[in-house]
């Protein structure tokens, strides 16, 4: 089954690896800026020399466009045309990232939602012909067709992106999944408490399969307004 799941989702798990590029520098650098936020030829400059050279190296097969202006930035027609696809690469994985942000967020809120995301439209010409460029985010939104997207989920332990090959998965990796058990565990420790003492108090032996609604019983008991313990 697990198989089979990797290969329906294979072209969308590569669009969830390009978004978790934005997690890595929010997590190591603590900002992956908005487009109005962007400042390329200074504070943001290596951002975009990193996130261009990740995308070439790792993701050959995803093409940002490179010979249109960013047309979605403010001002920008003051970027050079050799930052075209380092803007372009970013605004890839961006859009992307919010997207999936979506997904994973606002999907159990509500059963329908939408989220808006720019589409370029790039014309080059061939052959004296002029022809249009395919933007790589309608890649993105073809992948996403004929998926369970419940399956793609942010890590309970870190927040990055993941496919779930699990109905049950919380984590995206075996040590992510060791730290949300710790940390679940750490949570519940006084509830744990609490139990270890009302089995002291009465004398009860632990019981596993049946000692929440057993908690639960005895809660209600205690809550009860007109102290009818006999029920």
């Amino acid at each position: 089954m697990r198989i089979c799941v990797k290969k329906h989702y294979r072209e969308l798990a590569e669009f969830v690896r390009l978004a978790n590029l934005a997690w890595d520098e929010l997590l190591s650098r603590g900002e992956f800026p908005l487009f109005g936020d962007l400042e390329p030829l200074a504070r943001h400059r290596k951002l975009l020399k990193r996130i261009d050279r990740l995308l070439e190296r790792s993701f050959p097969g995803i093409k940002p466009l490179s010979d249109v202006p960013p047309f979605f930035l403010p001002r920008w027609n003051q970027w050079p045309r050799s930052q075209w696809r380092q803007l372009h690469a970013f605004a890839l994985v961006r859009r992307v990232f919010d997207s999936l942000m979506f997904l994973t967020r606002g999907t159990g809120i509500a059963p329908v939602g939408a989220i808006s995301a720019t589409l370029f439209l790039q014309l080059r010409k061939e052959n004296g012909t002029t022809v249009r460029v395919r933007d790589p985010y309608e890649d993105f939104l073809a992948a996403l067709g004929g998926r369970d997207l419940r399956r793609v989920r942010s890590c309970a332990a870190c927040g990055r992106f993941f496919i779930a090959l699990r109905s049950d998965q919380k984590a995206c990796n075996l040590r992510c999944a060791n730290r949300f058990r710790v940390g679940k565990f750490r949570r519940k420790q006084p509830e744990y408490r609490a139990n270890r003492k009302f089995r002291e108090r009465t004398g009860l032996a632990a019981v596993r399969k049946e000692r929440r609604r057993i908690m639960a019983l005895h809660e209600a008991l205690k809550s009860d307004p007109d102290g009818n313990s006999s029920r």
